[in-house]
C-alpha cells in the first residue's frame, strides 16, 4: 500500500473515532442531566414529603358522613373504618390469596423496591398505543400508601410522594407485612372493606377457608368492585376470575391440575346479605362507591368527610311509593326509576331496587336491559340531523333485510304509508327499520353515545328497535333523553368521581374535609351535542307519543314527550319522558332473570301501560310546585311550512290528488315538485254555445290552457263561443291548449239565437249557451230527423234569460206529432275531486264551472266539492250549466 493511502485510510479512522468518542460523551452528558433533572425534582418535592413515620402517626379515624343538599342537609348515613372490617393476622390469609393479588396486581412485587419500573414503562406504551389511559403502573405497596396515608389525587406531586414512601416502606416492613396490610384495608365492594370482610360478604366464609377459584374472584374484584362484583355481573366477575387464574398459572403459582380444577368451579354466593343500614341503601351505596373511586377507602372511612349529595328526599319518597302501590301484588315485577333536574344535572330521586337487604344489585345504574322501542329517539336523532324531516314518508308494514350472514326479519302490522311523526307516536317497527337502513347504524350509534349512553353499542341495524349486545341502564337512558330535555346539552359534573364514568350526571355536590375546608365542588357541565333545532324537532315528535300515540297514559296535564319501549315477551318494559324541567327513566322486569311479564294484574306489560303509569304519577307529584311551561323554540331558528305530496314527501303540484301541510327547519324543507303526480290525459268538454268567461272557466277547470280567436258570426250573440279545436269528446292532455272561436258582430245581447235548420242537439246547445230553456214539438215533415223547422220567439227576438223557445222539430215523414220537454237528470258530484266532478258532469251531458269557493279546516278537502247547483237528481236541458262550489286550501 503506497503511503498516500495508507494516510488517507489512517485518516477516516482517526475522524471516525472522534465522531464515536463525541456521541458517547453526548449521551454520556443526558443520562448526567436526566438523573440531576429526576434528583433536583426528587429533591425539590422532598423537602414537602412527610417521613413515613409521621404518616404513621395517624389520629383517631374520624367518620365520614353523607347527606342531602337541602338548606338545612339530612343525613343520609355514616361511613367509618370499623363498618364491615375485621383485620386478620398473616396466619388466616390464605397464599392463594396473596398468590392471586400479586399475579394481577404487581407480578415482580417480590423483586422491586416499592416501584417498578418496568411496570411503569409497560403501562406508559400501552397508553400510548391505545391514545388513552388503559394501565396503571403502581405496585401493591404504591396502592398500599395510596389507601393508606395519603388521598388518591392524580397529580404529579401525589404520585412523587406515593413512590418515595413506597420507598421508605420497603425499608421498614417486609413484602409479607406490606401484603398483609394491603389486603386487611383494600375495598371489595358492598361495603367489604379487607380480605376477611369480602370472604364473608361474597361467600359466607372466612378467608382462611377460600378456594383457589374464589381468591382469584376476590382478586379480581379490587380493580373496579361496581365492575366486577359477582352479584351485580357473574360474567365479568367470572371472566376476571379465569383471567387471574391463567396469570397465576403463568406465573408458577399453581400447577396445570390446580388451574383446570378452579376453572371448572361454579360460582356459588352466599344468601346472607348486608343489613339495610340507611334510608336510601341504593343511593350511599352508589355515592360510597364513587367516593372510595377518587379519594381512596382510607380516606372515605377514616377521613372525616362531609359529603353532600343531589338527592331530593321529597322526589325521593314520591318514586318509591308510586312503585310500591302500582306494582303491589305478590309476584308482581320490580321497577327501577332515575329521575334528573334539567336545570341542575342533578340527580334527584333514584330506586334501584325494591328491597336492599335482599338485593344489593342497583338496576338504575347496573342493570343494563335491552330498552326496545325507547331506543328509537336515538334514531329518530340521527334521522333528523340528515335532513329526514318529520312528514317524510315511509311504509310501517312487516320487512325483510338482506344483511351479510342473516337477513334481518322484522315484524310489524302495516298501517300504510306514515309520516315520521305519526310512525313514531305509533312506534311502527316498519317505519323504523326502513329509517334505520336510509340513515346507517353507525350513526346511529355515535348519537345514542354523544347524547349519554356510555355503553359500547354494535353498528347493528337491529339496535333501531332496540336490540343491542348489551343493554342499556335507566341512569343512561334518562342523561340521553335530558339532553332534548335541555335542547340539545348533555348534562354531566365537573368532577369525575369514577374513572369508568366519567360523563355522570351530577351525584355528589360537594366533599369538605373535617375542618369544613372545601375538597371538591360538583358544578354542571353543559356540553353542547345536537343542534338546538334538532332536539326541538324531536321533542316536537316525541310529543306526540304522549298526545295520540303508545304513551296516552303518560298524559300529566303539561306539555311532556317521551317514549315507550318493550321488548320481544314481554320481558322488559320502559318509559322515559321529560319535561322542561325533569328527565325520568322507569323500567319494569325482573332484575334477576328473563322473565315474561304476559299477566300482570291481568294485562300485558308495554311501556305504555305500568311504566307511563308510574312515570305519570311520580312526575306529577313531583312538579306539583313547578309551574308549567312549554319547550322553548331555539332563538334564531326559522321555521317553514310547506304543502308536500303524502306519497312522495315532495313539493305537491297542481297534478297532486292529495296534500298535506308539512313543517321543516328552513334550509331543510323539499325543494323538488312531486315527480309522481302530472297531466292527464282526459276528454275536452264542450263550450261551443257558452260565452267567453263561461268557456273559459270550464276548460281551466279541466285544467286545460285557453287560446281565443275571433270570428265574424251574425247569427249569435257577440262573445259566443262558435267552435273549438279540439273538438269536444277528444282526448287531450291536461296542460294542453284548446282554441276557441268567438263571435263578433253578432246580435245584442238578450235575443234569441237563430236556431232554425240546425240539429237539435246544437240548437239546444246554442239556446243554453245563451240562457234560454227549451222544449220541443215533433212534427211530421220532408226534412232530416231532429231539424228544427221552427221556433217560437222567432230568431233576434229580445227576450230574458230563462224564456223557454219552443222548437219544431222534424220526426220524419208519417210521425205523430208530440210535444216533450227535453232534459237530463243532474249527477250527484258534491265530495268528489273537481276533475272527476267535471269528468262525470260532461258525460252525462252538461257544462260546469267552478264557480265559488269557501274555505276548509282540513287540508284533506281542499279541491273537493262543497256544493252544487242545480242540486242533484234536478231535471235539466242537455247542455245547461252546473255551477260548483269547491273548497279552497286552508
Amino acid at each position: 500500500m503506497s503511503n498516500e493511502r495508507k494516510r488517507r485510510t489512517t485518516g477516516r479512522r482517526s475522524r471516525r473515532s472522534r465522531v464515536l468518542r463525541l456521541l458517547l460523551l453526548l449521551l454520556l452528558l443526558g443520562i448526567v442531566a436526566a438523573i440531576s433533572l429526576v434528583s433536583g425534582l426528587y429533591v425539590a418535592l422532598a423537602r414537602n414529603l412527610p417521613e413515613l413515620e409521621a404518616q404513621q402517626q395517624v389520629t383517631a379515624a374520624q367518620t365520614t358522613k353523607i347527606f342531602d343538599d337541602a338548606e338545612e342537609p339530612h343525613l343520609l348515613a355514616e361511613l367509618h373504618g370499623i363498618e364491615n372490617r375485621e383485620i386478620v393476622g398473616p396466619d388466616r390469609i390464605p397464599q392463594a390469596v396473596r398468590d392471586a393479588v400479586v399475579a394481577v396486581e404487581d407480578e415482580r412485587f417480590y423483586t422491586h423496591q416499592g416501584v417498578d419500573l418496568i411496570g411503569i414503562l409497560r403501562a406508559l406504551w400501552a397508553d400510548l398505543r391505545q391514545g388513552a389511559i388503559v394501565q396503571g403502573g403502581s405496585t401493591i405497596t404504591q396502592q398500599f400508601i395510596k389507601n393508606a396515608y395519603i388521598s388518591s389525587e392524580k397529580t404529579l406531586d401525589r404520585k412523587v410522594k406515593e413512590a418515595a414512601l413506597a420507598y421508605q416502606l420497603e425499608k421498614q416492613w417486609s413484602k409479607d407485612k406490606i401484603l398483609n396490610e394491603y389486603l386487611n384495608i383494600i375495598y371489595f365492594g358492598e361495603g367489604a372493606y379487607g380480605i376477611e370482610a369480602a370472604a364473608k360478604t361474597y361467600f359466607g366464609v372466612r378467608a382462611q377457608d377460600l378456594t383457589l377459584a374464589q381468591a382469584a374472584l376476590l382478586a379480581g374484584v379490587t380493580k373496579s368492585p361496581a365492575r366486577y362484583s359477582p352479584r351485580r355481573d357473574p360474567e365479568a366477575s367470572l371472566t376476571r376470575r379465569d383471567l387471574i387464574l391463567n396469570k397465576m398459572y403463568q406465573q408458577s403459582y399453581i400447577s396445570s391440575v390446580e388451574l383446570q380444577q378452579a376453572l371448572a368451579e361454579p360460582l356459588v354466593l352466599a344468601d346472607k346479605k348486608p343489613e339495610q343500614t340507611n334510608k336510601v341503601p341504593y343511593w350511599v351505596e352508589l355515592v360510597r362507591e364513587q367516593l372510595t373511586s377518587k379519594y381512596g377507602s382510607q380516606t372515605v372511612l377514616q377521613g372525616g368527610l362531609r359529603v353532600y349529595t343531589s338527592i331530593d328526599l321529597g322526589k325521593q319518597a314520591v318514586a318509591e311509593r308510586v312503585i310500591a302501590e302500582t306494582l303491589d301484588e305478590a309476584g308482581d315485577p320490580s321497577a327501577s326509576l332515575v329521575s334528573i333536574d334539567v336545570r341542575t344535572g342533578r340527580i334527584v330521586a333514584m330506586v334501584g331496587g325494591a328491597d336492599f337487604s335482599t338485593q344489593q344489585f342497583n338496576i338504575a345504574v347496573q342493570g343494563h336491559r335491552q330498552p326496545g322501542s325507547a331506543f328509537k329517539t336515538f334514531v329518530l336523532v340521527a334521522a333528523l340531523q340528515q335532513g329526514v324531516g318529520p312528514s317524510t314518508t315511509y311504509d310501517s308494514g312487516p320487512i325483510t333485510v338482506e344483511l351479510p350472514g342473516e337477513d334481518w326479519n322484522v315484524k310489524s302490522p302495516d298501517q300504510g304509508t306514515l309520516t315520521l311523526a305519526e310512525g313514531t307516536a305509533k312506534s311502527s317497527n316498519g317505519l323504523y327499520a326502513r329509517l334505520m337502513m336510509d340513515v346507517g347504524p353507525e350513526n346511529v350509534v355515535d348519537t345514542a353515545h354523544r347524547m349519554g349512553i356510555e355503553t359500547q353499542l354494535a353498528p347493528n341495524p337491529a339496535i333501531a328497535l332496540g336490540g343491542l349486545t348489551t343493554g342499556v341502564t335507566p341512569l343512561e337512558m334518562a342523561q340521553a333523553y335530558g339532553t332534548l330535555a335541555t335542547g340539545g346539552n348533555r348534562l354531566s359534573g365537573s368532577v369525575v368521581f369514577d374513572p369508568d364514568h366519567p360523563q355522570y350526571p351530577i351525584t355528589i355536590t360537594r366533599v369538605l374535609g373535617p375542618q369544613g375546608e372545601l375538597i371538591d365542588e360538583n358544578r354542571l357541565v353543559s356540553t353542547p351535542v345536537v343542534d338546538p333545532r334538532i332536539a326541538y324537532t324531536a321533542t316536537e315528535i316525541l310529543k306526540g307519543v304522549i298526545d295520540h300515540g303508545t304513551g296516552e297514559a303518560a298524559d300529566i296535564g303539561r306539555p311532556a314527550a317521551g317514549k315507550t319501549g318493550t321488548t320481544q315477551q314481554y320481558r322488559d318494559a320502559w318509559f322515559v319522558g321529560y319535561t322542561p324541567d325533569l328527565v325520568t327513566a322507569v323500567w319494569v322486569g325482573y332484575p334477576d332473570e328473563q322473565k315474561e311479564m304476559t299477566d300482570v294484574h291481568g294485562i300485558k306489560v308495554s311501556g305504555g301501560t305500568f311504566p307511563a303509569r308510574i312515570w305519570a304519577a311520580y312526575m306529577k307529584e313531583a312538579l306539583a310546585g313547578t309551574e308549567p311551561s312549554d319547550f322553548i323554540r331555539p332563538p334564531g331558528a326559522e321555521w317553514v311550512t310547506v304543502r308536500i305530496d303524502p306519497e312522495s314527501g315532495l313539493l305537491a303540484t297542481e297534478w297532486c290528488p292529495d296534500s298535506v301541510s308539512a313543517t321543516f327547519l328552513k334550509g331543510t324543507e323539499p325543494t323538488e315538485p312531486c315527480p309522481l303526480h302530472g297531466p292527464e290525459e282526459v276528454l275536452v268538454p264542450d263550450v261551443v254555445g257558452k260565452t267567453t268567461d263561461a268557456a273559459r272557466g270550464v276548460l281551466e277547470t279541466a285544467r286545460f290552457l285557453v287560446a281565443v280567436a275571433e270570428a265574424p258570426d251574425l247569427t249569435v250573440p257577440e262573445g259566443t263561443v262558435t267552435a273549438q279545436d279540439p273538438p269536444a269528446g277528444t282526448k287531450l292532455l291536461q296542460n294542453s291548449t284548446v282554441t276557441l272561436t268567438v263571435a263578433t258582430g253578432g246580435g245584442a245581447p238578450g235575443t234569441v239565437p237563430d236556431v232554425i235548420d240546425l240539429d237539435v242537439r246544437e240548437a239546444e246547445r246554442r239556446l243554453a249557451a245563451a240562457g234560454y230553456s227549451f222544449a220541443q214539438t215533433q212534427a211530421t215533415s220532408e226534412a232530416p230527423d231532429g231539424t228544427v223547422l221552427d221556433q217560437d220567439p222567432d230568431p233576434g227576438a229580445a227576450a230574458p234569460a230563462g224564456t223557454t223557445v219552443s222548437l219544431a222539430v222534424s220526426a220524419g215523414p208519417g210521425t205523430t206529432t208530440t210535444t216533450q220537454p227535453a232534459g237530463v237528470t243532474v249527477p250527484d258530484v258534491v265530495g268528489q275531486r273537481l276533475a272527476k266532478a267535471l269528468q262525470q258532469l260532461s258525460r252525462a251531458g252538461l257544462e260546469a264551472t267552478a264557480a265559488a269557493t269557501v274555505p276548509s279546516d282540513d287540508p284533506g278537502q281542499a279541491g273537493t266539492i262543497a256544493r252544487q247547483s242545480p242540486a242533484a237528481g234536478a231535471v235539466v236541458p242537455l247542455g245547461a250549466m252546473v255551477e260548483l262550489t269547491v273548497y279552497a286550501n286552508p
